[in-house]
């Protein structure tokens, strides 16, 4: 598991070359988005790179933080304040973050299992049960047939 310093400079790198290639991040086989949310306790506001899946007419997001014991702080900043910005491709939207449960969660779960595998793999580290979050407002790219959003994979 990588260090708090050593995911930071690795989310930034992300960041950067997400937004210098509209979305397309290189380095990874999975489709990227850039989640930002507002800090519970600073209020400051703080951008993660996320992995996503969609469906229907909705795009989501996992919090799996690699399998690790707790939820990663961008959860615990979205459960305060829902109102965040999400980038897909080139385009901006301000979004509410939406978790879901029940049903739902599981079968967006498995939607987003079946497209990333390392996520049934992160399951076996830990024994909390990894929310989903919809970002509502954000229009899935199958919907609005934004292809360009999801960079070429596998």
């Amino acid at each position: 598991m990588p260090t708090d310093d050593e995911l930071l400079t690795s989310n930034q790198n992300v960041i950067q070359e997400f937004r210098a290639n509209s979305g397309v991040v290189s380095q990874l086989e999975f489709p990227v988005l850039l989640l930002t949310t507002t800090g519970a306790r600073t209020g400051r506001r703080t951008t993660t790179p996320l992995g996503y899946s969609n469906d229907r007419d909705c795009v989501f997001v996992v919090a799996s933080k690699g399998g690790a014991p707790t939820n990663p702080t961008w959860f615990h900043n979205l459960r305060a304040n829902p109102s965040v910005t999400v980038e897909l491709g080139s385009i901006v939207y301000q979004a509410r973050a939406i978790v879901v449960d029940g049903e739902e969660r599981d079968r967006l779960y498995a939607i987003i299992s079946a497209e990333a595998p390392s996520l049934r793999a992160f399951e076996q580290n830990t024994t909390r049960r990894f929310p989903i979050v919809v970002l509502e407002g954000v229009p899935s790219p199958r919907a609005a047939g934004a292809s360009q959003a999801r960079p070429p994979g596998p």
